[in-house]
């Protein structure tokens, strides 16, 4: 009988266990992008229509990444693999205080103009000790929307008159190491 009630509180103990969660789940079956370059540096574009996991509507094209780090991690997208003219998402932007939404154009010397689209106080919002799940909604007809993954309602939205399309896609940093996930499932 006693061995019966051990094997029943090892039985629950394990099943306790599997029940805690870890904050790195979010990120399973997701692309790592690691290796940044600085926010001047050359950055290396993707293209987006190699991912399997992106939401394509009618209205919209739906990306999910997280961000793993203590601060300022910069998304890029735009029309081609060499754009001069992109938008720029800034997470966590100003030592982790603020984020933004900008297009910049950039020359082929690397010189840019950034032209401030949307911008909002989000302070403490990376973590280098845990994974930020993001959603990412970018509209045909030029709105871009940031939500934190399971919020309903996005913490950064602004109008861009460009319409730059998310075709191809990129990650750096400013000027602390970060780990980008991207391609993650819904």
């Amino acid at each position: 009988m006693s061995s019966l009630k051990g094997v029943t509180i090892i039985v629950f103990a394990l099943f306790v266990g599997a029940l805690a969660s870890n904050s790195f789940d979010v990120i399973r079956d997701c692309k790592q992008y690691y290796g940044l370059v600085d926010y001047n540096g050359p950055v290396k574009y993707f293209p987006t229509a190699n991912l399997q996991h992106v939401r394509c509507t009618v209205r919209s094209k739906v990306f999910k990444f997280a961000v793993l780090g203590p601060s300022d991690g910069h998304l890029r997208f735009g029309i081609s693999q060499f754009p001069y003219d992109n938008n720029v998402m800034e997470i966590g932007g100003w030592r982790n205080t603020k984020s933004a939404g900008r297009r910049q154009y950039r020359t082929a010397d690397n010189r840019y103009t950034n032209y401030p689209l949307g911008e909002i106080q989000t302070p403490n919002l990376l973590s280098p000790f845990h994974p930020v799940m993001f959603v990412l909604e970018v509209f045909y007809e030029g709105r871009v929307e940031l939500r934190i993954d399971g919020q309903p309602q996005p913490f950064l939205s602004f109008q861009d008159s460009s319409r730059i399309p998310a075709n191809y896609m990129s990650f750096n940093k400013w000027d602390r190491d970060l780990i980008f996930f991207y391609d993650c499932p819904f």
